[in-house]
């Protein structure tokens, strides 16, 4: 039997070959999201001539991600291999980028003058937030400073209609459940896009002094420092995405401060240049897949016990190192004491 057909009750064969290509693109592929269509796509060679359609895919990643909206970065989607689809493709799906990466630099890796970044805040799938920020990584303030991106001036304050209202512990938890973030960094002169964000937060917590709440995102990948082996602080490193809520009791939230950063397993952040290695080696070799919601909230709590983990050896280590500088220097001082002592018994016995 041809793939896509079906035998009615009377017996006769139906395929849905004979259903006009327009009635299935305007009736049935439309009401699809993005993973189930990429999953049509490849049932057959017929569906997959189907789905190449751009405008279908436009309108998918302009649902999901509201930001590609943007002209600027519809003129960069348009460069892309399949345009909207090839988007979709570098963006949807969890990065995975879990095996250390061969030594990179700058200079071995395709040149960029900016990365832009597309970001969008959903509160129970409606959009609070959403912005396209261009960076510069030529001079020497991107490359030598802490990699950070900030998406907020100072006195922007974005609304939301979080009520701030009751217990803390079913705040942070509407929060955790509720708040979704997509932050998508295209590189002007690569034609792709990566994900840089868990999606879901991985932690929520809440300052006891000020009361602002602040929900982090993350995604763990293999860094590319293999310098000092298991005491690398670059086998793994951390995006770190965080977003800042304020707002006074009985009023409702407000979105303070949106940014990124990149942090080694010590806790420090990397320098603009570093980081900006780290970027474009996940836009061309990260791995992307379709993961379960918890994912990254798995992956960063086992980063944490690796971060743990690494510390202690550490520690080990120094403590050892300490303890035979020491008992070094206290066989050298024992030495130098017998030598002055034996000089005294040789000079006074000389007397």
């Amino acid at each position: 039997m041809a793939s896509g057909a079906a035998t009615t009750v009377d017996g006769s064969v139906f395929s849905i070959s004979t259903v006009h290509p327009d009635i299935i693109q305007t009736h049935i592929l439309t009401q699809l999201d993005g993973p189930t269509l990429a999953a049509a796509a490849c049932t057959s060679s017929y569906f997959h001539s189907l789905t190449r359609n751009e405008k279908l895919w436009q309108e998918i990643c302009a649902s999901a991600w509201p930001s590609v909206k943007d002209p600027r970065v519809q003129t960069l989607i348009s460069m892309f291999p399949s345009g909207h689809k090839s988007l979709f493709s570098d963006s949807f799906p969890v990065l995975d980028l879990q095996r250390p990466q061969s030594k990179h630099t700058l200079d071995s890796l395709p040149s960029t003058t900016e990365l832009i970044s597309a970001v969008d805040i959903f509160y129970e799938n409606n959009l609070l937030f959403s912005k396209v920020k261009e960076t510069e990584t030529v001079t020497g303030w991107f490359q030598f400073p802490p990699f950070r991106i900030d998406l907020l001036g100072e006195k922007e304050l974005v609304p939301t209609p979080i009520s701030v209202a009751g217990e803390s512990d079913v705040l942070l938890k509407q929060l955790e459940d509720k708040l979704s973030l997509s932050w998508i960094i295209i590189d002007s002169s690569g034609r792709k896009a990566v994900n840089l964000s868990s999606r879901w937060p991985v932690s929520v917590e809440q300052h006891w002094l000020t009361r602002e709440v602040q929900v982090k995102y993350a995604v763990i990948v293999a860094g590319d420092d293999q310098r000092w082996g298991s005491f690398s602080t670059r086998e793994f490193v951390e995006f770190e995405i965080l977003v800042t809520l304020g707002g006074k009791e009985g009023g409702e939230m407000y979105v303070k401060e949106v940014c990124m950063q990149m942090k080694d397993m010590e806790e420090k952040n990397l320098s603009g240049r570093d980081s900006l290695v780290i970027i474009q080696n996940c836009i061309a070799n990260g791995k992307r897949k379709q993961g379960k919601r918890d994912e990254g909230k798995h992956k960063y709590k086992e980063f944490r016990v690796r971060k743990t983990e690494k510390k202690d050896r550490k520690q080990k280590v120094e403590r050892f190192l300490n303890i035979g500088c020491f008992s070094g220097f206290i066989a050298f001082c024992s030495f130098k004491l017998w030598v002055m002592l034996l000089y005294s018994i040789c000079n006074y016995s000389a007397s």
